[in-house]
């Protein structure tokens, strides 16, 4: 696998979706109904895009399966399969705000071997092979050593969590609105931890990024227990994602403590 070229061709469709992000007009884009998340976007970008890829793999890996947020699952080898999510953080590339890219996760028998976030608006792009450590642009990174929180450290967590959850713990809270961001960033050790939920396409490249840095990261379920050709569109499992910089460092569960819903919603 020439990692080289799939990253030349990320950063080529990062500077498709920049274009894009800098001329899309409000009203651009299409809202669909996920019966996990509720409410979120689509774009021609988005769609355009996971074209794109398909034909790249389509090209270089003919035998390989392909599992796509827009798209679906073409089934061929269910042993080597390529995860993508176009634009994760879709809301974000609408609304000009930076934090948003294309990740790529190849997937083998043994779960995510090779993954790579790119984040074409403020130029980053992160990867990660499997044992072999995770990068940032070709430079090896690490997750954070703090071994506490304080006013020092800052955690990330997701757009929705305030609706279920109060968050407790004593750190800076950050909420970007994409799930991959959340994962490079403890990966190169920005945030200390992080939470999320999403689909196995949102978070597979993520999640092999930080544990390559020596992150602590728990899926529920399991990640590597995701039968990726028994995904339907519409039908893909819900996933959390529970990230730590290290072992030493409580994760963000402890500090989350359900909220009482509104009578109306109950």
């Amino acid at each position: 696998m020439d990692h080289a070229s799939i990253e030349s061709f990320l950063r080529d469709l990062g500077s498709y979706q920049l274009e894009g992000y800098r001329k899309l007009q409000r009203g651009d884009f299409q809202v669909k109904e996920d019966a996990s998340y509720g409410l979120s976007v689509v774009t021609e970008y988005d769609v355009e895009s996971e074209r794109k890829v398909r034909a790249f793999l389509d090209e270089r890996f003919p035998g390989d399966s392909f599992l796509g947020e827009e798209s679906g699952n073409v089934r061929r080898d269910a042993e080597r399969y390529w995860i993508l999510d176009p634009i994760d953080g879709t809301s974000n590339f609408t609304q000009g705000i930076a934090y948003w890219g294309p990740t790529l996760c190849f997937w083998d028998a043994r779960g995510p071997a090779a993954g790579w976030i790119h984040m074409p608006a403020v130029g980053e792009l992160f990867s990660a092979r499997r044992g072999e450590g995770a990068y940032l642009d070709g430079a090896r990174i690490h997750g954070s050593s703090v071994t506490a929180y304080n006013d020092l450290t800052t955690v990330a967590t997701t757009s929705r969590l305030h609706r279920r959850m109060r968050l407790a713990v004593p750190s800076k809270h950050r909420i970007l609105g994409s799930l991959v961001v959340n994962l490079a960033y403890l990966a190169s050790g920005t945030f200390a931890a992080v939470y999320c939920r999403g689909n196995v396409w949102d978070i597979a490249a993520g999640v092999l990024i930080a544990r390559e840095a020596g992150a602590i990261v728990e899926c529920r379920p399991g990640l590597e227990t995701v039968q990726l050709s028994a995904i339907e569109p519409g039908a893909s499992p819900s996933i959390a994602v529970h990230g730590r910089a290290n072992a030493a460092l409580p994760g963000l569960e402890c500090y989350m403590i359900p909220v009482e819903a509104p009578p109306e919603s109950r």
